[in-house]
C-alpha cells in the first residue's frame, strides 16, 4: 500500500515538474499586445479601393460634426433656460 502511495507521490512531481518546465519554455503571447501604436489607422472600408465605402465614411464624418454642433447648442439653450429659471426665483426673495 505504501508503494502505491509513494510511486503516486513520484509520478505527481514528474508530472509537475514537466509542466514548469514546459510553461518556463513556451513564449509569452501577450508581448504583442502591449505594444501602442503611434498613429490610428483608418478604417479598412476607408482603405479600400471601393468608392461608395469612401462616400459613406465621408457623410458620417459631416453628420457626426453637425451632431457636436448641434450638441453644443442645446448645453448653450439648457445653461440659459436655467439661469432664466433661477432669476425669477431670485427676484420674488
Amino acid at each position: 500500500m505504501k508503494q502505491f502511495n509513494v510511486r503516486r507521490w513520484v509520478i505527481g512531481l514528474v508530472l509537475g515538474a514537466g509542466c514548469v518546465v514546459v510553461g518556463a519554455s513556451l513564449p509569452t503571447i501577450n508581448q504583442a499586445h502591449g505594444e501602442v501604436r503611434g498613429t490610428a489607422e483608418a478604417p479598412a472600408f476607408e482603405r479600400s479601393g471601393v468608392p461608395v465605402l469612401r462616400e459613406i465614411s465621408t457623410t458620417l464624418r459631416q453628420m457626426d460634426a453637425r451632431l457636436a454642433k448641434l450638441e453644443v447648442i442645446g448645453q448653450k439653450i439648457q445653461a440659459s433656460a436655467a439661469t432664466k429659471a433661477a432669476a425669477p426665483a431670485d427676484e420674488s426673495n
